[in-house]
């Protein structure tokens, strides 16, 4: 069943509530916020930018520009995005502590402990993203690098420790929206592997051959990563259908 079912949040006293929003909306707003201004961003980098975005230090021909290009290192590109990832940083650390409770709701109880590390491995994601969006490869390539190390490793062991624990763990049987939100999940999760696994051979490859086009193979490679990131994460939608936002007199509540 999905988290309207379990969640136990429904209060026992009355509170005024001061804004109501419908979790898959919230959830829509989240994603499309990175998603919206990720494309916007590529697509700005090719137009107005296209020489520079796509310069490595091979000087051979490339089409498309890397993610640190096209979010870093240019204006507008780069405060369009910054303005995203900060204000989506929030409802994502609100979403994690949600899906606590939902773990603790429909896993079994000796789960628990390893849902709380699925549930800090998406903070540290999250963390991780804000930190190499502010802190941009031009201003800091060290720096950038490791958080960009950070991000995709915990979010990779977040994808694959969250598909084991919903499909080996539960302790209540799925419904249709579970079971759609599951697969979805397993599928997100094996194209990211696969695009991650490539976007290193595309990288290491471009760097020791310096070959035409390849670098383009590697950027395709990493878009494909970051969105299916994403898409992983709105698969909230389906975990939280039926419930609202309540903020509140008491706080902000899941009901």
């Amino acid at each position: 069943m999905n988290a309207m079912g379990y969640l136990p949040l429904v209060q026992e006293k009355r509170q005024t509530s001061w804004l109501r929003i419908p979790f898959g909306k919230l959830a829509w707003i989240t994603v499309s916020l990175p998603f919206f201004s990720f494309i916007f961003c590529v697509i700005w980098s090719v137009l107005f930018n296209f020489d520079k975005a796509t310069f490595t230090h091979c000087k051979v021909d490339n089409y498309l520009p890397s993610i640190s290009a096209a979010i870093g290192n240019f204006s507008p590109q780069r405060d369009v995005w910054r303005t995203a990832i900060g204000t989506h940083a929030l409802p994502r650390l609100l979403v994690a502590s949600k899906y606590y409770s939902y773990y603790r709701a429909v896993l079994y109880k000796w789960a628990h402990s390893l849902a709380a590390v699925a549930c800090w491995l998406t903070v540290i994601e999250n963390l991780a993203l804000v930190g190499l969006t502010f802190v941009s490869s031009s201003d800091n390539y060290p720096a950038h690098e490791k958080l960009f190390i950070i991000f995709l490793i915990s979010s990779e062991l977040y994808m694959v420790l969250t598909c084991v624990l919903v499909s080996r763990t539960r302790s209540m049987p799925p419904d249709d929206l579970d079971r759609k939100s599951l697969k979805t999940k397993w599928r997100l999760l094996c194209i990211n592997i696969s695009f991650s696994l490539m976007a290193v051979y595309w990288f290491t490859r471009h760097n020791s051959y310096c070959e035409p086009g390849v670098y383009t193979l590697f950027a395709l490679s990493e878009y494909v990563v970051v969105l299916t990131n994403m898409a992983f994460h709105m698969t909230a939608y389906w975990d939280f259908n039926g419930c609202i936002l309540v903020v509140g007199s008491r706080g902000i509540h899941l009901r």
